[in-house]
């Protein structure tokens, strides 16, 4: 009686699933960042602190089901360009300046003030 190698034709079997599923998880798309593309307003180049006493965080784009970039505290600089409305909530796009990080503040959890520098207008 004669024994039949099953385990080649398995590995390569096994082998295609891999690769076809990597080839798909990289394919697919993700909820990626949004940035100045999103912006409704643009804002002439403003830097602004965060007044605010509890921390705000920059989202990866205008709204929270984008992930979390980075936590801002009670008055650091974020310079704001731009601005856009999502579900009735005012999202300004910008730059931590301490930070160098891009991304999206709620304008209600973050109240921000203009410094010398730049001076809110039209918001």
């Amino acid at each position: 009686m004669r024994r039949t190698n099953i385990r080649k034709p398995l590995l390569t079997g096994a082998a295609t699933v891999i690769v076809a599923l990597g080839g798909s998880l990289l394919m697919a798309p993700s909820a990626s960042a949004t940035g100045s593309s999103a912006c409704t307003k643009n804002i002439a180049d403003q830097t602004w602190n965060v007044t605010n006493s509890f921390r705000s965080v920059i989202q990866n784009g205008p709204g929270y089901s984008y992930a979390n970039k980075e936590e801002l505290w009670a008055g650091a600089p974020f310079r704001v360009y731009c601005k856009t409305k999502k579900s009735g909530i005012t999202w300004y796009y910008g730059k931590h300046l301490n930070g160098g990080i891009k991304g999206w503040l709620d304008y209600r959890a973050v109240r921000l003030r203009p410094t010398a520098q730049g001076r809110q207008r039209d918001c």
